[in-house]
């Protein structure tokens, strides 16, 4: 037999054994022993660490091979995990009767004579050289085309009005390409900073106003951090995206073809202009560059090399609630099950495992799920479980539930999402990336004291984690969410916990090395689900559906208000 078949059995037995060794801690096999004295113990007792080293066991076993989206490892992973709602009795949530949302993907590749791009200068056309001038990603959406116009410096290319905040103000930009500094102010709130920083909602804003392409270039604190011609290293880089179900509405792209350039490049588009480079990049420092139009001219070309139509599952399943009302709402939990699959090497192939990143979440969410039937009582609202491709790709299989959900989408009310709990250490507070921003912080922070742990604050504002993971598509469709990971704090060994993360996250993060020889704390993991089940059931137990705080910027800017 050839080895592709080879892995696949080996694979799909061990799933009959781990899925064996869930029917007996179901069964109670592996629950704390004696008698709880209280309600916090006894409901400790509904949460495995062995069963939770089960699941990771398997999912971040080599024969996965790094779980890569639409890869058979990755629909291994998906059918362990369905065919554990299906033991424990769920609902299948997905695609005519299954627990699979099979999600329609394709890849995009501009190679290096795939793209091209010119300037006319004071009448003389320069030709550019991909990698060392430019650089141009493909697009699923938008594959091919070709665009020739004047050029309008934009500044940051922010349209915020709603801070104060709008480079696009009278500016005319029908029929014209946008030159634009990449980011935003870093005056702003660095998740705002995030939101409108990002080449989808610049270019949302611009295609608005008429602008047919988006050049950009950094300023000089990012050109020092991530130097353009780090960029060629890219050239030929696969880019993913969903594609448009059978009948269904297709997200309108938001620019057709968009460029980045170096700084010389980008100095040339100002020759004879009112201000030159280096003046828009100094009042780019100060968040305030001013938007005019250019005396040159651009002619951007792309053709992306497309592959063939593929599908990667969302994995989805559904606790019904007991209360005749309100079950027909849904809080949703989710977690990625995707990772980046295998290193090639030039000493051969390396597994990109992901233990923790996102084997673990994928775990302590099946682990939730147990608790539930374990205890045999199922709270008011429905619990939706949704296990999603590709976060890896840019929250994509998130994003497409979002556009097709297989419940009502005015019936999710909430979402807790856990992605890469870094299991390392005995941990007495977790971070609830979004609380401060709805009345789920109260509600998480409340849940959490209940089992002595303490809710902190970000602990890496600068990075705008809010943004950068599964639960934002929920946030962008107006449904209040929260972020869950382990705090920073002392844990209860009086372990660093920020320096155990820090440390993960600079040597181990998106390596090789995340994998089951990380001495990993499943008692903590029991913990964990523990804390994400009081959360998921104080929402669905409570009276009224969760509320984004009055005046808070992703409520207002999403939720229609």
């Amino acid at each position: 037999m050839n080895q592709q078949k080879f892995n696949f059995m080996r694979a799909a037995g061990l799933t009959v054994t781990l899925l064996g060794l869930s029917a007996c801690a179901a069964g109670g096999g592996d629950v704390a022993t004696g008698s709880p004295t209280d309600q916090v113990s006894a409901e400790r007792a509904l949460f495995s660490p062995e069963r939770i080293r089960a699941d990771v066991t398997f999912l971040a076993d080599d024969l996965l091979r790094g779980r890569d989206t639409g890869s058979e490892g990755y629909r291994i992973a998906a059918n362990y995990v369905a065919a554990e709602f299906a033991r424990l009795g769920l609902a299948p949530a997905g695609d005519d009767g299954t627990y699979f949302q099979e999600v329609p993907f394709q890849t995009a590749q501009v190679l290096k004579d795939g793209g091209s791009m010119s300037i006319t200068v004071g009448g003389e056309t320069r030709d550019l050289t991909m990698g060392d001038d430019f650089f141009m990603s493909g697009s699923v959406k938008n594959p091919a085309g070709e665009v020739s116009a004047d050029l309008v410096f934009v500044g940051y290319g922010v349209s915020a009005p709603e801070i104060g905040h709008d480079d696009l103000a009278g500016l005319d930009l029908e029929g014209k390409i946008a030159v634009a500094i990449s980011g935003a102010p870093t005056s702003f709130n660095t998740e705002i900073r995030a939101h409108h920083g990002s080449s989808g909602t610049k270019g949302k804003a611009l295609s608005e106003r008429g602008a047919v392409g988006l050049i950009t270039f950094s300023t000089f604190e990012s050109e020092k951090r991530r130097p353009f011609s780090r960029l060629k290293n890219f050239i030929g880089f696969k880019s993913f995206d969903w594609v448009a179900a059978e009948g269904g509405a297709e997200e309108s792209a938001s620019m057709k073809i968009g460029a980045a350039v170096s700084h010389d490049v980008a100095r040339q588009l100002f020759e004879g202009a009112q201000s030159d480079l280096d003046a828009v990049l100094e009042q780019a420092a100060e968040g305030i560059p001013s938007g005019f139009a250019l005396a040159t001219k651009a002619t951007l070309k792309r053709d992306s090399t497309l592959s063939e139509k593929f599908e990667s599952p969302n994995v989805l399943a559904v606790l019904e609630g007991s209360d005749p009302e309100l079950k027909d709402e849904y809080v949703v939990l989710t977690a990625h099950l995707d990772h980046i699959g295998v290193k090639e090497t030039d000493d051969g192939e390396l597994v990109n495992n992901g233990a923790l990143d996102n084997a673990s979440g994928v775990s302590i969410l099946l682990e939730v799920a147990r608790a539930y039937v374990r205890e045999n009582q199922s709270p008011r609202r429905s619990i939706l479980f949704a296990i999603v491709t590709a976060e890896e790709k840019g929250l994509l299989g998130a994003e497409y539930f979002v556009h097709y959900p297989t419940v009502d989408k005015s019936a999710m009310v909430a979402n807790v999402n856990v992605d890469m709990p870094i299991l390392l250490y005995d941990f007495t507070d977790m971070v609830a990336f979004g609380a401060e921003r709805s009345s789920l912080g109260p509600i998480t922070q409340n849940a959490l004291a209940k089992i002595g742990v303490s809710m902190s604050p970000d602990p890496m504002p600068e990075q705008g984690i809010f943004t950068r993971s599964d639960h934002y598509r929920f946030v962008q469709k107006g449904v209040p969410s929260v972020f869950l990971v382990t705090g920073w704090g002392e844990g209860v060994s009086g372990k660093d916990g920020g320096a155990i993360f820090r440390q993960f996250l600079g040597n181990t993060y998106h390596s090789p090395g995340d994998n089951l020889t990380q001495s990993i704390d499943y008692s903590a993991g029991a913990k964990f689900a523990h804390a994400n089940w009081l959360i998921a059931s104080a929402i669905a137990n409570g009276d009224a559906r969760p509320t984004w705080n009055e005046g808070d910027f992703f409520g207002d800017t999403f939720s229609g208000k």
